[in-house]
């Protein structure tokens, strides 16, 4: 059977300070009238029925995803601690080989903007046939409209079937230069960090890599559906070193494949990703959710909560405010707001903002 699986513990902290510990980039109303993690529930289940449908996430949003998505515990898989998308997706890939033998997994981000429902349909379908099929590991690429510096990117290979190529290489984010050169050659994609495999083969290869993990796996999977099962898992999990899927396993198997897309995606990774989306004033100004006066200020994004926003005289600047903290950022700096929130974290005094 087919299962979807929506990774949901991440902080978004280049959203700082709008996304919080308590209440991440996920679930916030970004960019419509739904959170994205509603708004990834809604795409996929026209494909996968909601009960088929699962959210891996850290247990202290149990209590929000219930609430957002109705949905009850036993489609909620809890992680104790954030150890990266290999231990997360393991963690899925076990509990769904427990249930279902043959279980293909549809693995998705919980914070991502897809426009073109169609298609992205059209790929899903596709890629679970690859995935079934050929016994691949499937992941979807975009295809690059810009020399992007936040996102990674896929080296695309040969061709093995029809809009279905071999993953030459993986290159996590690169400088500006190397990206334009990407651009240049034609044959790289953006990593969308969506995956379609079947849960057995990617532990087979778990193993293969990652031979540790897939040991901490291996006793979780003993202990599902006992009444030790959640010390079991914390008990693995505090001995697991974090590791992404991409560096784990991707840019080593000989199994990745890559099916190209056709619908506009962005991971909205950050304040300036906006523009792209909203609308702006005659002067280039994005302003949301308050109210704001502004003198000769051009290129410059204000969002808001309770508060009228004041601004002379400024140009291709951030200024996000929240009840507690106020962000004022250059928009080319907009990469350095997670490091900013890294070390206001270190902080004892300041770790009640983060």
């Amino acid at each position: 059977m087919i299962y979807a699986v929506i990774m949901s513990g991440g902080l978004g902290s280049r959203f700082w300070p709008k996304s919080r510990k308590g209440l991440p980039k996920q679930f916030l109303k970004i960019i419509g009238q739904k959170t994205m993690i509603e708004n990834t529930v809604d795409r996929i289940s026209t494909i996968i029925p909601r009960e088929n449908i699962y959210v891996v996430t850290n247990q202290n949003y149990v209590g929000i995803i219930k609430k957002l998505l109705g949905f009850d515990n036993k489609n909620i898989f809890k992680e104790p601690l954030n150890k990266e998308t290999a231990s997360c997706i393991g963690l899925a890939a076990v509990k769904l080989l427990k249930k279902d033998f043959e279980a293909t997994m549809v693995v998705l981000p919980s914070d991502h903007l897809i426009i073109g429902q169609e298609e992205f349909e059209q790929t899903i379908k596709r890629a679970i046939d690859v995935a079934q099929d050929g016994d691949y590991l499937v992941t979807m690429g975009v295809a690059p409209t810009r020399p992007e510096i936040g996102y990674g990117y896929i080296e695309v290979g040969d061709k093995i079937q029809e809009n279905v190529f071999r993953v030459k290489r993986f290159i996590e984010k690169p400088n500006l230069d190397v990206a334009t050169s990407f651009i240049e050659k034609g044959n790289f994609l953006w990593n969308s960090g969506m995956f379609v495999w079947r849960a057995d083969r990617l532990l087979r290869e778990i193993k293969k890599y990652l031979p540790d993990l897939y040991k901490n796996l291996m006793r979780i999977y003993e202990y599902i559906g006992t009444e030790d099962e959640e010390k079991v898992i914390k008990e693995e999990y505090e001995k697991i070193d974090g590791i992404s899927i991409d560096f784990g396993v991707m840019q080593r198997t000989h199994r990745a494949v890559v099916i190209p897309t056709n619908f506009v995606w962005d991971d909205i990774g950050s304040f300036t990703s906006l523009e792209r989306f909203l609308s702006k004033d005659e002067n280039g100004n994005i302003i949301q959710n308050c109210e704001a006066a502004v003198m000769d200020v051009k290129n410059t994004t204000i969002m808001g909560d309770k508060r009228l926003v004041a601004a002379i005289g400024i140009k291709d600047m951030l200024i996000i405010d929240t009840d507690d903290v106020i962000l004022v950022c250059p928009k080319d700096r907009a990469q350095s707001i997670k490091d900013l929130v890294k070390k206001i974290s270190s902080s004892e005094e300041f770790e009640k903002f983060i």
